[in-house]
């Protein structure tokens, strides 16, 4: 199959004061997470590095100046393909992601022919079309699909909850909202009451099916947020949110586990 080449290959958007979005539209809503690259004096926080398969670093370049830092929701494909890229950078993980991130268990290629059968079966019966490409495009010409990788990448920093990153415009809080993966963080700015969320939650149906997914963890972050004052949500897939929407997502999520039903992955992001 011959794809067209995408230039630019990621999609940039300013979403908040201070807080460009970063996008990947060429990959498949299945893989398709959100970045962010938040502003700070010193330096800048880049949530998140996508699936790789474009280069991230010089787009990250042309927005800033400024020493960036590397800050892992959780060591899903999808959300840290690009961390090699940032080898030299300081790159923050919780501790029970750490090993998620420096050996990824991904597919060779972009294929979902690479993926194991049983893996495109459960993607299948959650509604997603496995018969192609992760990607509709290409981000240059020649490049290679078959030779894609997921490349580890050691930690600097082990960070948990209640840490403070304190970037001098912002000041965020680390919190812990384990349940779609062991080790899941995000980061909280109270006095903005701004939330960026990772795949703990966002504006589609969650995810508790994957092998390190917990769900008794996941009902007790639901239940976390719930209480949490948020002005806006920014999540690892889908656009922002605001609090009654959040309090819709945590309640029909607890609805849904509490009937003992399953979620399945529907329009929301999936990582394995």
């Amino acid at each position: 199959m011959v794809l067209p080449v995408a230039e630019p290959w990621f999609g940039v958007e300013e979403v908040d004061r201070g807080v460009m979005m970063i996008t990947e539209p060429h990959v498949a809503r299945l893989w398709r997470a959100n970045l962010y690259l938040v502003e700070g004096v010193a330096f800048d926080l880049l949530v998140d590095t996508g699936m790789g398969v474009g280069p991230l670093r010089q787009v990250v370049a042309g927005l800033t100046e400024r020493p960036v830092v590397v800050f892992t929701t959780h060591s899903h494909l999808d959300h840290i393909g690009g961390h090699f890229e940032f080898a030299d950078c300081e790159i923050l993980v919780h501790a029970a992601e750490a090993g998620g991130l420096a050996r990824p268990k991904g597919p060779e290629g972009l294929s979902y022919a690479s993926l194991p059968a049983a893996k495109r079966a459960e993607y299948q019966a959650a509604g997603f079309d496995t018969s192609g490409l992760m990607v509709d495009a290409i981000p240059s010409a020649g490049y290679d699909l078959a030779g894609h990788r997921f490349r580890g990448v050691a930690a600097g920093r082990l960070i948990g909850e209640g840490e403070v990153i304190d970037m001098g415009t912002r000041r965020f809080e680390v919190l812990h909202l384990p349940g779609h993966s062991p080790g899941g963080i995000a980061l909280w700015d109270a006095a903005d009451g701004m939330l960026i969320a990772g795949d703990a939650i966002y504006d589609g149906i969650l995810i508790d099916s994957t092998d390190d997914a917990d769900v008794g963890a996941y009902r007790r972050t639901m239940a976390r947020l719930r209480d949490l004052p948020v002005r806006v949500v920014h999540g690892g897939h889908k656009r922002a949110f605001g609090r009654g929407r959040m309090v819709e997502i945590v309640d029909g999520y607890v609805a849904s586990r509490a009937g003992g039903k399953s979620p399945v992955a529907g329009e929301a992001g999936v990582s394995f």
